[in-house]
């Protein structure tokens, strides 16, 4: 149920019903208002005419009794018409003001001034005579019991009858004799403009909720179910269905967006299968351009190696002098010694230390020997695990020799703890070699002449720094240092390859490398080794 509400409160047809409900409710309730104050208009109107009629019944009712001066008839009739439906009171004033009949016999002879409230609109602004206009005769006002009261001052007009009567006649100039005040109550204008209220406003509810349902229905049909049925198209399309096919029912705005999804999907459909065709081509050429790439990065790798090895060849062959002419050296002291007869004790010991000697120094070359061959040998790539003190003393050891022949200051910090990490050892110290070569070429011309190679492990990552006091590197040729074939030592014969076969044992590990240099002193490059190399947890 509360999944059904939701998606219905998420729906284009609860939105847009939710956008038309404001503007409904507003048509809806200026209609009531109008209506509301057209119908208290008009029963305000009906109100006043029955109470002019009233008046006018009243003076005609009175007017034989007046004209003969019969005042206890007057008031009887007076009397009886208070107790009529409506009639809350009836006075009749002089010229003066003074209350000379009424339906409540205590009033009679009370004076009222033109400021009272039965006067102050026919004697507004100073005025010494009524209004004539009906409309300025009405007054509403609250009596004692607070009701509403509607009052009427009807002047009573000097008549021919009355200014020749012999009984009480008045001057023919004198065209008011008095007024007449009737007073209705508003009780029955005010329940019928209440239940004219309620009405309406029952009215304007059923309005609002049958124009807001017929609203509901016209979205939902016209708008709702057509983009329903669009919607459910574009997810089986969204699928890879793409004979999803939606009826066209009408000719508006929507109609023609359905004919155009459908020839969007038929085209998608051709389009799928021309980019599946092409797909397929461009997979086989990326397979066989992949593993060209491959033999060509291979080839690139031992390139390296190889241009490395040649620069250690000539520190190694010159290192490979010394202990091949001690041997010789010893070889012939030995071979004096043994063409004498008798040896005496001392030269027997003399003799075994010349043998002892040989050996070392033949074991001094084989192992140059054949750290040469381990490095310069091309194998496949093997990540296991490996210790980086190890990885770095084995680089070192390779280009101790080339260190020497330059004169180079070696200074290393290495892990006192866990050093341990998965990776492919060889790669790694083909990295470190070459880094190192490039130090130490760095540092020909200058005359201060330091290698540093410090260590470091926090967590499950090593750092890793390699430092020279050479040239430096130039501000602009920052950004190019790892790119194939570029390179700072063109006049050296450099070919560039040396830092982007590095990168890409950094990239191939999941490692990162950076650089920091400052031309005229030095330069930095800072390696950070996770344990764990890409791919592997």
């Amino acid at each position: 149920m509360r999944q059904r509400l939701g998606t219905l409160v998420r729906s284009a047809t609860f939105r847009l019903l939710l956008r038309l409900l404001p503007i409904i409710a507003a048509v809806s309730i200026a209609y009531a208002f109008v209506s509301f104050h057209s119908t208290r208009d008009r029963i305000t109107e009906l109100t006043e005419n029955d109470a002019l009629r009233t008046s006018e019944l009243i003076k005609s009712a009175t007017h034989y009794g007046m004209l003969l001066h019969r005042k206890d008839e007057v008031h009887h009739t007076l009397r009886q018409l208070v107790k009529s439906p409506g009639v809350a009171g009836i006075r009749i004033y002089d010229k003066q003001g003074t209350i000379i009949f009424s339906a409540n016999s205590e009033e009679i002879g009370r004076r009222v001034s033109p400021s009272a409230e039965a006067c102050v609109d026919c004697h507004a602004k100073g005025l010494d005579r009524p209004a004539r206009e009906p409309s300025h005769r009405f007054r509403q006002f609250r009596a004692r019991d607070g009701s509403r009261v509607l009052g009427l001052i009807n002047p009573i007009q000097n008549e021919p009858s009355c200014s020749t009567a012999a009984c009480h006649a008045h001057r023919p100039e004198q065209t008011v004799l008095g007024v007449l005040d009737v007073q209705m109550s508003m009780d029955f204008m005010e329940r019928a403009i209440g239940t004219t209220r309620i009405q309406l406003a029952w009215a304007t509810v059923a309005m609002l909720a049958i124009v807001s349902l017929a609203t509901a229905i016209f979205i939902h049909r016209v708008v709702r179910r057509p983009v329903q049925r669009i919607c459910e198209g574009t997810e089986r399309v969204a699928a890879g269905d793409f004979t999803a096919s939606i009826e066209v029912e009408t000719a508006d705005e929507i109609g023609r967006l359905a004919e155009a999804f459908n020839r969007m999907t038929r085209d998608l459909g051709r389009a799928r299968e021309e980019v599946q065709r092409w797909a397929s081509e461009l997979e086989r050429r990326v397979a066989e351009k992949t593993e060209e790439l491959s033999r060509v990065e291979r080839h690139v790798a031992h390139v390296d190696k190889m241009s490395s090895l040649g620069k250690l060849a000539a520190s190694v062959a010159h290192e490979l002098n010394n202990p091949l002419a001690g041997i010789l050296n010893y070889a012939k002291l030995i071979d004096r010694q043994l063409r004498l007869e008798t040896l005496p004790e001392a030269s027997r010991e003399e003799l075994a230390h010349f043998t002892e000697l040989v050996q070392q120094e033949s074991l001094r070359c084989g192992g140059i020997v054949r750290n040469l061959l381990a490095f310069a040998r091309q194998s496949q790539v093997v990540r296991a695990q490996a210790r980086l003190n190890a990885v770095v003393q084995a680089s070192l050891m390779l280009i101790r020799h080339h260190l020497a022949l330059n004169d180079v200051k070696l200074e290393t910090e290495l892990i006192e703890g866990d050093d341990t990490l998965t990776c492919d050892a060889s790669q790694l110290e083909q990295a470190l070699v070459a880094l190192m070569i490039n130090a130490v070429e760095a540092m020909k011309t200058t005359p201060t002449r330091v290698l540093g190679v410090t260590l470091g492990a926090s967590g499950d990552k090593l750092d890793l720094r390699i430092s020279d006091t050479g040239v430096g590197i130039p501000p602009e040729a920052m950004s190019h240092i790892f790119e194939p074939f570029f390179s700072t030592k063109e006049a050296e014969g450099g070919v560039g390859l040396g830092l982007a076969v590095v990168y890409g044992i950094m990239q191939s590990h999941g490692y990162t490398i950076e650089v920091e240099s400052e031309p005229g002193k030095g330069t930095t490059f800072h390696l950070q080794l996770t344990r764990q190399p890409a791919g592997q947890g």
